[in-house]
């Protein structure tokens, strides 16, 4: 499991076991057991244990069976609600960074901080420090610092709005791995999203210019273009290992000349078979980046997050070359009641979350014909 943040624990055996309950729901149902007989019997389990802490916050609360969720004087109740609420933020929590597709942790670094509080990142010069001539009655050069100046990230609010039908979890039917998949799932590919986005405007010829990596950016591939941006990028940062980081599409191009593929000694052949691109090309290992689609294309024509026509190439080791800044620890999950029908229950489940590209280290990348 990738670890973004964790959760709080509550200290209440029972609310404790909820959560790791529905962690290990939505980790079976990623892991496409969902229409198991198992996982069933499992959320039916958690369906009624979640609902009888739910009524337990309730003054003189007592709680038979799910059936008891039809009742509007237990599912409109306000200590039934305002536990609900509380319980499920926390369940979803750690969900979300399980659901992030791979190769991003190579991208961005990932911050905490507190309620109402900015995230600061101090960024050395990449410049060499000159040596200068030194003699009597000559003048020294100027002083050298080792940390060039500070970026401030700041975290917004963003919401997914979902109901939960009341019906629906009397019966037994409501499948908590599900939603805290989709919640997740959601959350996770507006991270991504934000991210590419981030890195595809940094590499723009203006915005490049701005943030000095203009020179480390080549297009069309070629074996000099490749070699040529690996060695500028490693020497940049002191001679760190390079990787090139794109989609599997993107990577899947990345092929000796047509006449060279039949010089393949060290089972290449069955890599490209395996994978979809070789593991390494003239020295710079390749790491697959995750794709996603945009959300509301699901249904229409399929369009995805990451272009696949741009290979990152980043330094080992280095300052990553963007920031993801999480404002508190846990998700918050609020009441909606302008859009609550009679039987069901509207809630936003909040994050606060800031994307910003903070140039630490030279990176560069290729762009694909």
């Amino acid at each position: 499991m990738k670890t973004i943040f964790n959760y709080n624990k509550f200290n209440n055996e029972t609310q404790d076991t909820l959560v790791e309950s529905f962690i290990a729901l939505s980790n079976s149902f990623m892991a496409g057991k969902g229409h198991t007989a198992e996982y069933q019997e499992a959320n039916k389990q958690f369906n009624e244990d979640f609902m009888k802490e739910c009524v337990a916050a309730m003054p003189n609360g007592k709680f038979s069976s799910v059936e008891d969720l039809k009742n509007p004087m237990i599912h409109k109740n306000v200590f039934f609600l305002s536990q609900f609420d509380t319980i499920l933020a926390q369940m979803i929590t750690p969900v979300v960074p399980t659901v992030v597709a791979s190769g991003y942790e190579n991208l961005y670094d990932v911050t905490q901080v507190g309620w109402g509080d900015n995230a600061k990142y101090f960024v050395e010069s990449n410049e060499m420090f000159i040596v200068n001539d030194a003699a009597m009655g000559i003048a020294r050069g100027g002083v050298q610092t080792m940390y060039d100046t500070e970026y401030t990230v700041q975290a917004h609010k963003k919401e997914v709005a979902a109901y939960v039908d009341w019906y629906h979890v009397a019966a037994g039917k409501m499948d908590w791995g599900r939603f805290g998949v989709k919640v997740g799932l959601a959350y996770a590919a507006y991270i991504e999203g934000k991210v590419v986005k981030a890195m595809a405007s940094c590499i723009t010829a203006p915005v490049a210019k701005a943030q000095g990596i203009s020179g480390y950016i080549a297009n069309g591939f070629t074996d000099s273009n490749w070699l040529t941006v690996a060695r500028n990028v490693s020497l940049a940062n002191g001679s760190s290992d390079v990787y090139a980081l794109g989609t599997k599409l993107a990577l899947g191009d990345i092929l000796p000349k047509e006449s060279a593929t039949s010089q393949f000694r060290y089972d290449e052949n069955s890599a490209i078979v395996k994978t979809g691109y070789l593991p390494a090309y003239k020295g710079v290992p390749m790491v697959e980046l995750g794709n996603a689609l945009v959300p509301n294309t699901i249904n229409g024509t399929p369009e995805v997050i990451v272009d696949d026509k741009t290979i990152f190439m980043i330094p080992m080791g280095m300052y990553k070359p963007v920031k993801v800044v999480f404002e508190g620890n846990t998700l918050t999950v609020e009441k909606n009641p302008l859009e609550m029908a009679d039987h069901t229950y509207c809630m936003n489940v909040n994050m606060m979350v800031g994307v910003d590209v903070v140039v630490g280290s030279k990176f560069g990348a290729i762009t694909l014909a």
